[in-house]
């Protein structure tokens, strides 16, 4: 006889059976529904069983094959709810700046105000930006897509979505802790204007340049370059160091030595016969002649206003958040009078010696990027390395100097750098400058009598000026190209290679 304990365990290992096959076949039924097999699988059944006959194992083959696909399709799912959840963390920050911190949003109307006069104007197509590049054009019309009244929620939602981006960029061509970095630096250093201003859109051409420059891709970087020039001009700091990145790719390839003493003939026919050189001039020349195409074409549509970026620059004082207006306010604790103003839409500062301070920012802007050019050719520097240097001198050695800049760098930072207390402290003091000091006193004119106002200032460029010289002159550390890099993501060597860890990465 059967006890009492044993049909317990026959009805437990019943149920458990019963249930297990359940599962089992929902999931088979889940999985034919989502990669629409189910059918086939049946008209193939009735034909075989209408005489056609039984194909051993197709129906086995059939679920392998769904077993296959069925990681991918979840891996497709957690991408995509990943990025949606990067979306909705700008998003987020955003909306935090907007109800805590009270922001305008007199950039954007600006911007929409440039679209409708391209777009809408008569006779259309004739009004270009003042101040920008002809390409500023294409963020500025986001602000018409869709035609809402809310500008700028609509192109905040434009340029989270450009950022987000950005992050898969760094998903598909780095790593995810470094992707992870972009978004903590940009939120952290910028989210006050981050979404406000289109300054991420060149922000990321410029590193997408930087990317194809390490994977010698230099048709496509010197495009992006163009492009990242066409939009905000200060990408063309950054076309000698592609230059010379492809100058060392061909090099390598072609090694030849140059006989100085040859004569002047021997060297302009070496130079004509030249691989290396054929090469870079060619890349130089497309990346200047599509800028060149774009400006002629601008000026032929709307005349010399095509150029007013070039000029309203340089007619503008020293902007009071710069390193050059940061000394002329350290002049005044010693007696050297000067003063904020407000004039060209931007709190500025005048005294005596901004007329000495205004070329010699300049001469430093020139000195620091030689400096840069000079470390890279002699392989002190990498890509990655000379490009950071290279805008960080461009920053911290202009005249001007908004809050956005800082967005210029902050991914070219994750990229190269990686995670850095002296960043995020730079970061931290730029948004402590605006908005929340900018907001201790109203109108924006009166800013700068807040105590805290220069010297928040003062730190952030002292900073700014140490993480320069030491982009400048430090020497690259490198390891073994199979080791895995220091983010653990080692495994994709081929695909992608951390910026500081050689020369020139690989395709």
């Amino acid at each position: 006889m059967i006890s009492g304990q044993q049909r317990r365990r026959s009805s437990i290992s019943g149920g458990l059976f019963v249930t297990i096959s359940r599962a089992v076949v929902r999931y088979e039924a889940m999985h034919q529904r989502l990669y629409g097999r189910r059918q086939d699988t049946l008209a193939n059944e009735d034909d075989n069983h209408g005489g056609l006959g039984i194909v051993p194992g197709s129906r086995a083959r059939s679920r392998r094959a769904e077993r296959r696909l069925s990681p991918r399709f979840w891996q497709a799912v957690s991408r995509i709810a990943e990025l949606a959840a990067v979306y909705a963390l700008v998003v987020a920050g955003r909306m935090y700046a907007v109800t805590h911190w009270k922001l305008t949003s007199g950039d954007v109307i600006e911007y929409n105000t440039y679209a409708q006069a391209f777009w809408l104007g008569h006779p259309p197509l004739h009004q270009l930006p003042v101040e920008y590049p002809p390409l500023a054009i294409i963020p500025f019309s986001l602000t018409l897509l869709p035609p809402l009244k809310d500008i700028q929620t609509v192109f905040s939602l434009w340029m989270a979505a450009i950022i987000v981006v950005g992050y898969a960029g760094f998903l598909r061509f780095s790593t995810r802790r470094r992707g992870l970095i972009y978004l903590l630096y940009l939120l952290v250093g910028s989210n006050a204007v981050l979404t406000a201003r289109f300054d991420i859109v060149p922000a990321l051409i410029t590193l997408a340049a930087l990317w194809a420059t390490e994977r010698k891709r230099f048709v496509l970087a010197y495009l992006l370059l163009a492009a990242g020039i066409l939009l905000k001009l200060y990408p063309a700091f950054l076309l000698p160091i592609v230059m010379i990145a492809h100058w060392q790719a061909v090099r390598a390839t072609y090694p030849t030595a140059i006989r100085w003493r040859a004569g002047v003939r021997a060297l302009v026919a070496f130079v004509r016969r030249d691989p290396a050189v054929r090469a870079v001039a060619s890349g130089a020349a497309l990346c200047v002649g599509v800028v060149a195409l774009v400006f002629a074409a601008a000026i032929a549509v709307a005349g010399g206003a095509a150029l007013s970026g070039f000029t309203y620059a340089s007619d503008r004082p020293l902007q009071i958040e710069s390193t050059p207006a940061t000394l002329l306010w350290l002049g005044t604790l010693v007696g050297i009078p000067a003063h904020p103003e407000f004039s060209f839409v931007s709190l500025n500062m005048v005294g005596p010696l901004d007329v000495a301070l205004k070329p010699l920012s300049a001469v430093a802007l020139v000195v620091g990027c030689l400096v840069v050019y000079w470390g890279q050719m002699r392989h002190r520097l990498t890509v990655g390395q000379a490009v950071l240097a290279c805008l960080c001198a461009v920053m911290v050695t202009n005249k001007i100097f908004s809050p956005q800049y800082i967005i210029w760098v902050l991914p070219i930072v994750a990229a190269v750098e990686g995670f850095s207390l002296l960043w995020v402290a730079i970061g931290f003091l730029t948004t402590l400058d605006f908005p929340i000091v900018y907001g201790l006193r109203a109108p924006i004119w009166d800013s700068p009598f807040s105590w805290q106002f220069m010297p928040v200032i003062a730190a952030r460029n002292l900073l700014l000026l140490y993480v320069t010289l030491r982009a400048m002159l430090r020497r690259p550390h490198r390891r073994p190209a199979s080791l895995p890099s220091a983010d653990g993501e080692g495994g994709q060597m081929l695909l992608h290679t951390d910026s500081d860890s050689a020369p020139i990465a690989t395709r």
